[in-house]
This record gives C-alpha cells, sequence and structure tokens, in this order.
C-alpha cells in the first residue's frame, strides 16, 4: 500500500508511504520512470443534460452550479494541455445547441420534455436519444394499437414488433460476420436479428443525417485548435512536411495544393480528394479522415448506425437475444444457439427488462392521458418480460 503524493494541481511536494513492501521493490518504484497518466474524454451530451438537471432542480442553486463546473473543469484529460480546455468548451456548446434544438432544454436552459427519460437511460447513448426522436415521430403510437378499438390488451405480433425496435436500440450486441452465413442449425432461436422496420428506419437514418450536419460544424469549429505542425509531420518517423528544405518535393507541394476547401480533413486524406463537404455525408467516416490532434472522434456524436461492417466490409448481425428470450422464454436456449454464456445471458436480460420497466414508468408519469396506447404497451411488455424472467 502507498499513499498519493499530493494533490493535483495544488501541492507541488508530497508524500508517499510504503508499507509492508520489501526494500528491492521499493528501490525499483523510486528509479522507474513516472507513468503518463491520461484521461479519456470527460462529457458526453446526456451528461451534460444530467448536469443541466442539476443545476435546473437542486435545492441550493449556488451549491449544484459549483458542482456542475467542478464536474466540467477538473477533467485529467485536460491537466496541463490548455488546448483540451477550449476544445471541451465548445463542445459543450455543442451539446447544449444539440439539446436545445432537440427539445430538451429550453432557451434558458431549463430542462423540458423527455430530459428525464433521456438522463435516466444515459448509458445506452446515443439509444435513449434516438427512442425520444421515435416517440416524438409518433411511431410508437403508430405501432402500438390494441387489439380492438377501446381495449387495453396488444397481440403477441404487435409486442414482438415493438421488442424488435427495443432490441436494436438497447439490446445491441454483435455476432461475427463470418457466422451470418454459416451452415449452423438453431434450436430454439433465431439468433440473427431482423432489420428495423422501414418507417423506424427511415427515421433513423434522418436522424443521422440531421446529427451529422450539427457535428460537422462543430468540427469546422474545432479545428482551428489543431496542432498543425504535427498535422503535417509523419507520426512514426516524425518527417515534417513544411519548410523550404521540404519545397521541392512532389508529394509536400501536392499536400499544399489540396488546402483549400479543407480546414478539418487531415492533409494525407486531402490526398484522395476529401473536402469538408463531406464531413456532412453520413456514410463519411469521421476518426479516418479528421485532423488528428484535433482530440475529437465520431464517438462524441450521437449517431446510431442500423448496421455495421467488420474489416473485410463484411455486414456484422446482431445477436436476437432479447427478442429470443421474449418468444421462448430459455435462459439455455440463448446458451445453446446463441452462444451466449450463461452469466452473461442473465446480466444481459436484467439489464433489457429493467431498461424496459424505467421506459414504462417515465412513460406514464409523463403522460397525462392514463390510457394512452403507447403507455399501456410498454406496461404489458414489461410485465410479461419480467415474468419470463423470475422464472429462470
Amino acid at each position: 500500500m502507498s499513499g498519493r503524493a499530493g494533490r493535483r494541481g495544488q501541492d507541488l511536494l508530497g508524500d508517499v508511504y510504503f508499507f509492508n513492501i520489501p526494500l528491492p521493490k521499493i528501490e525499483k518504484l523510486i528509479k522507474s520512470n513516472v507513468p503518463e497518466l491520461r484521461g479519456q474524454f470527460p462529457v458526453s451530451i446526456t451528461l451534460i443534460l444530467r448536469l443541466m438537471l442539476l443545476a435546473a432542480k437542486g435545492d441550493d442553486p449556488e451549491d449544484a452550479q459549483a458542482k456542475v463546473l467542478s464536474v466540467l473543469k477538473h477533467s485529467l484529460m485536460t491537466f496541463k494541455q490548455p488546448r483540451v480546455m477550449e476544445m471541451l468548451k465548445l463542445y459543450f456548446m455543442f451539446s447544449l445547441q444539440f439539446l436545445v434544438k432537440e427539445g430538451y432544454l429550453d432557451q434558458e436552459g431549463n430542462p423540458m420534455g423527455f430530459a428525464g427519460l433521456v438522463s435516466h437511460l444515459y448509458y445506452h447513448e446515443p439509444s435513449n436519444l434516438v427512442f425520444v426522436s421515435f416517440l416524438v415521430r409518433g411511431l410508437f403510437h403508430n405501432l402500438c394499437q390494441p387489439t380492438r378499438k377501446g381495449s387495453k390488451h396488444f397481440s403477441q405480433d404487435v409486442m414482438e414488433k415493438l421488442m424488435l425496435v427495443l432490441a436494436h436500440l438497447f439490446g445491441r450486441k454483435y455476432i461475427p460476420a463470418k457466422f451470418l452465413h454459416a451452415a449452423v442449425k438453431f434450436h430454439q432461436s433465431k439468433v440473427f436479428l431482423d432489420d428495423l422496420p422501414k418507417d423506424f428506419d427511415d427515421a433513423l437514418h434522418e436522424h443521422n443525417i440531421n446529427v451529422t450536419q450539427d457535428f460537422a460544424s462543430f468540427l469546422l469549429i474545432v479545428s482551428r485548435l489543431a496542432d498543425m505542425s504535427q498535422e503535417y509531420e509523419l507520426p512514426l518517423s516524425n518527417i515534417k512536411f513544411t519548410g523550404k528544405e521540404c519545397k521541392d518535393s512532389q508529394l509536400v507541394a501536392r499536400l499544399m495544393n489540396h488546402k483549400e476547401g479543407r480546414k478539418a480533413i487531415s492533409p494525407f486524406v486531402c490526398l484522395s480528394g476529401i473536402t469538408d463537404v463531406d464531413l456532412f455525408q453520413p456514410q463519411t467516416v469521421i476518426n479516418h479522415v479528421v485532423l488528428r490532434t484535433i482530440g475529437i472522434n465520431g464517438n462524441q456524436a450521437p449517431l446510431l448506425w442500423s448496421q455495421r461492417f467488420d474489416n473485410k466490409g463484411r455486414r456484422m448481425p446482431l445477436n436476437a437475444y432479447a427478442l429470443d428470450f421474449y418468444k421462448h422464454g430459455s435462459l439455455k436456449g440463448l446458451v445453446q444457439d446463441n452462444r451466449i454464456h450463461e452469466g452473461e445471458a442473465y446480466t444481459l436480460l436484467k439489464d433489457f427488462a429493467l431498461t424496459i420497466k424505467s421506459i414504462s414508468v417515465s412513460l406514464r408519469e409523463l403522460c397525462e392521458n392514463e390510457d394512452d396506447n403507447v403507455v399501456l404497451a410498454f406496461e404489458q411488455l414489461s410485465t410479461t418480460f419480467f415474468e419470463k424472467f423470475n422464472k429462470i
């Protein structure tokens, strides 16, 4: 056991106490190089929404605002890197703009609408945002039609279609592409999840287009924080492509000729003809084309793709474990057919059941109409799923 040598950012000196550690190991630790600590990207859109909820709903407004600022300011990622702090500020502004545009915050920054539901499902970002977009568009109301007018019961077909949509959002476990066309027999499960219904898939595509355009605009702004001295340098050999000594290089000449119309695109990607305009296209893989010293990648954009491909261009199907379990209620079936370890399958099913329950309770609290079809459908689905889950 050892103590920490001071408080980061406050103490220049500190003491470390070693207890029950052999002297040779202590000597090795003292003489070894100090490891470099690197923080991960500290914020997400849902986290910022939760912080805005804290600031707005806190009993002590000043204390709540101080806690929010503390979370935003004291990131390990920004330690001794003022450039990163500026980038995080810009990402915060992008997130606020997105939340206002999507109706989660008003112009004063106060939470509204489905802000509580989205923040409660924070661990499922961006699926939580997509779910609410489906809800606002009325897709779930179109789907959740009872067996007959005035009834509060929904058919098995409606429930399974609702499960299919929810599995795409909250049960995303991929299967290696090689199994898609393998000659494997399944005894109880279907294993490969069917595509989203067309109306939901079209809405998801439109959501991705809108998010891509907003995020691309953000990248063009934050690109001003890039370290261009590193951008014009090969990462392994550290050969620079700027300066008089490189003016006769054909590669350098071509790189410099492609600077027009490119602010956020890597100089080397420019050689393939990609411009800033391509950032606004959904098919553009942001991580492959953007300036690498910005510190931003596509994971910070709330995009949810209906299809995913491996490094060989083969489609990776989603595992239908949640829908399969809803149909047959067998944990052993998931182990045998879906190839999921029993302990993992139990954990996945429990998480999925709690997600449905959270949505059901939130919708009941938000909806003034006690007989709303979507609320009733989620309550029926949650009850049925938990009954099956409690039997395993």
